[in-house]
C-alpha cells in the first residue's frame, strides 16, 4: 500500500480546512466566485407543506419540529418558497449572509423554477445550476419571501468589541451589500441594523437577543459553529451546540420551517463534522434533550474527538472501532476511524479501507479522495493520485466537476484514451453561462491536447 499518507499533516479539528478564523472585531465575510458539486435533496415542496400545516405557533426548540437537511443552503429555497405567503422572518445562522448578487436570476424565473419543484437545479454539482449558494438569500429577498433578515454572526469577539465602521467595510467589500445599503447600517446592543434588497436588515451578535414576532423561518448553516469552533480544548463541540441552541430557544420564535445546511461540498465545512447534522435534527425532533443528560453515544463521540487531541489515538480509534460495530450504518463513525487510523499503528491500507467504508454509505465523503490526490502527486505517487480520482468519479458518476478533476490527471498521466470519452460527455452539458462561461472553451482546449 503507497504510504503517502505518512507524510500528511492530520490536526483531526472538526472543522480544519472548513474555516478561517478571523482576528477582527466583526467576521469577515468571504464571497465564492464558483462552486464545487454537490447532493442532492430528497425532499419536495409537498414534503414541505405537510410539514409545516399546522405549525404557526411552534415554539422553536420547545416543541418538537421537523428539520430538513440539505447538502447546500440554497436547496433550502424549495422549502422558503412553500412558506412564503406567511412572509415570514429570516433567522440565518451561517458565516456569510448569503447576498452575493444573484444578477442574472429574475425573481419571476426563480418563482417558476420553484413551483416546478425542480430541485435538481438547486443543487451545486451541475453544469447549470440556478444560483450558487453564496447568493441565495438574495434570491429570496428579490422574490420577495421574507418580511425581514436576522443573521446570526459567528463573532468570537465581545458584543463591546463591534465596531459599525468596521462591519461597513466588511460588507462593502465583499460585495454583500450596496453602498446605501451598507450607509443605513447602525448598531446598538451588539446588532447592526439597516435596509437590505428593500427588508429590515438586522446582524447579531451571538450573545444578543433577538425579538422577532411573527412567523420565522431558521435555517442554521454547519459554517456558522465552523467559525467559532477552536478545537476540543478551547471549544468542545458539543457545549458549543447546545450552547448556541439553548439561547436560541430563549428568543421564544414561533417558526414555521426550519432548515439545516453542510456547505462541505462547497468546502467551506470539513468532513469531519458531518455527524452534526443528525445531532442537530435529533435536538430539534427532542428539544427536552437541551436539559437532560447528554445521550450515551454522544458522549462517546465527545470522548473520541478529544482523546486525539491528548495524542491518545490508539484509544480513540478503539473507542470509534466500538461505535461503529454498534452503528455499522454510520458513516461518519467510518470516517472518523479513517481520520484517526492515520496517526495510530493501524496500517495505511486499513486507514483508507475505512474510507471506502464511508463513503459507501454516504458518497459526499468521496471529497476526501479530492483532497488526497495532490498530496499522493507531491510525494511522487501518480498512480495513486489516479486512483483515488477514479474512486471519487465512481461515488459521485453525475458530478462533471469530479469528472472534470479525473480527466485533467488522465491528461497529465498521458491516459488520454480514457480521458477522451469523459471530456465529450463534459462537453455535451449545458454549462451555465453565468457562472461556467468559459468552461466551454477550456474542455475544448483539454480535448485538443487529449487528441493525437
Amino acid at each position: 500500500m503507497i504510504r503517502y499518507i505518512t507524510l500528511i499533516c492530520c490536526t483531526l479539528m472538526l472543522f480544519c480546512g472548513g474555516c478561517e478564523s478571523s482576528e477582527t472585531q466583526t467576521k469577515t465575510v468571504t464571497v465564492e466566485t464558483a462552486t464545487t458539486p454537490a447532493a442532492t435533496t430528497t425532499v419536495t415542496a409537498e414534503d414541505v407543506k405537510e410539514d409545516i400545516s399546522g405549525a404557526q405557533k411552534n415554539g422553536l426548540l420547545q416543541n418538537s419540529i421537523t428539520l430538513q437537511r440539505y447538502e447546500v443552503s440554497s436547496e433550502a429555497l424549495l422549502q422558503w418558497y412553500a412558506v412564503r405567503e406567511t412572509r415570514p422572518s429570516l433567522v440565518l445562522y451561517s458565516k456569510d449572509p448569503l447576498l452575493l448578487s444573484t444578477q442574472t436570476l429574475k425573481p419571476k424565473e426563480l418563482l417558476a423554477r420553484l413551483a416546478e419543484q425542480d430541485r435538481k437545479a438547486l443543487r451545486a454539482n451541475i453544469a447549470n445550476p440556478l444560483i450558487i449558494p453564496k447568493m441565495t438569500l438574495d434570491a429570496a429577498l428579490k422574490a420577495r419571501f421574507f418580511s425581514a433578515v436576522y443573521w446570526i454572526m459567528p463573532t468570537p469577539g465581545d458584543i463591546e468589541e463591534l465596531s459599525v465602521e468596521i462591519f461597513r467595510s466588511q460588507m462593502l467589500q465583499s460585495n454583500t451589500l450596496s453602498a446605501d445599503e451598507a450607509r443605513s447600517l447602525t448598531l446598538r446592543n451588539g446588532i447592526f441594523s439597516g435596509t437590505v434588497r428593500g427588508v429590515p436588515f438586522h446582524a447579531v451578535h451571538p450573545q444578543a437577543d433577538v425579538k422577532v414576532s411573527g412567523p420565522v423561518v431558521l435555517h442554521f448553516d454547519l459554517s456558522y459553529l465552523s467559525a467559532l469552533y477552536k478545537g476540543e480544548i478551547k471549544t468542545p463541540i458539543f457545549p458549543l451546540v447546545y450552547q448556541t441552541l439553548k439561547h436560541l430557544r430563549d428568543q421564544q420564535i414561533e417558526t414555521v420551517a426550519a432548515s439545516f445546511s453542510y456547505s462541505q461540498i462547497i468546502r467551506e465545512v470539513a468532513l469531519g463534522s458531518r455527524f452534526l447534522g443528525d445531532v442537530f435534527e435529533q435536538l430539534f425532533a427532542q428539544p427536552q434533550l437541551l436539559d437532560a443528560k447528554m445521550p450515551g453515544p454522544w458522549i462517546k463521540r465527545a470522548n473520541a474527538l478529544y482523546l486525539p487531541n491528548m495524542m491518545m489515538f490508539d484509544e480513540a480509534r478503539k473507542l470509534l472501532l466500538q461505535m461503529a460495530d454498534a452503528q455499522p450504518d454510520d458513516a461518519s463513525l467510518h470516517y472518523a476511524l479513517y481520520m484517526v487510523s492515520r496517526e495510530t499503528s493501524a496500517s495505511l491500507g486499513v486507514a483508507l479501507r475505512h474510507l471506502a467504508d464511508a463513503v459507501q454509505r454516504d458518497p459526499v465523503y468521496a471529497y476526501e479522495y479530492l483532497s488526497l490526490a495532490p498530496i499522493a502527486r507531491e510525494k511522487g505517487f501518480p498512480d495513486e493520485a489516479l486512483r483515488v480520482l477514479f474512486l471519487a468519479s465512481k461515488a459521485n458518476p453525475d458530478n462533471p466537476l469530479m469528472t472534470l478533476a479525473l480527466v485533467r490527471a488522465l491528461i497529465a498521466a498521458g491516459q488520454t484514451e480514457t480521458a477522451v470519452p469523459l471530456l465529450e460527455n463534459l462537453l455535451a452539458l449545458n454549462w451555465s453561462k453565468s457562472y461556467y462561461l468559459n468552461m466551454p472553451s477550456f474542455l475544448e482546449q483539454l480535448l485538443a491536447e487529449a487528441r493525437p
